[in-house]
């Protein structure tokens, strides 16, 4: 699956909720490289922002 099915089948996802979102999807590609897309079904721009601003935050505490 190259990464616009990727892309594709996360924004699907998200219209089958039925519900406003957005989610970061990250995937291993081959040993050493990574796919990253995401995708915002209905969600405000600030939003995004500020939910990723608070994941990332989150995230680098707890690995950091």
């Amino acid at each position: 699956m190259d990464e616009m099915e990727i892309q594709q089948k996360c924004e699907q996802f998200l219209r089958e909720l039925g519900r406003p979102g957005f989610i970061v999807f990250g995937w291993p590609k081959s040993d050493d490289e990574f796919g990253v897309t995401y995708s915002a079904h209905e969600m405000p721009p600030q939003v995004v922002i500020k939910g990723l601003t608070s994941v990332l935050n989150d995230y680098t505490g707890k690995t950091l």
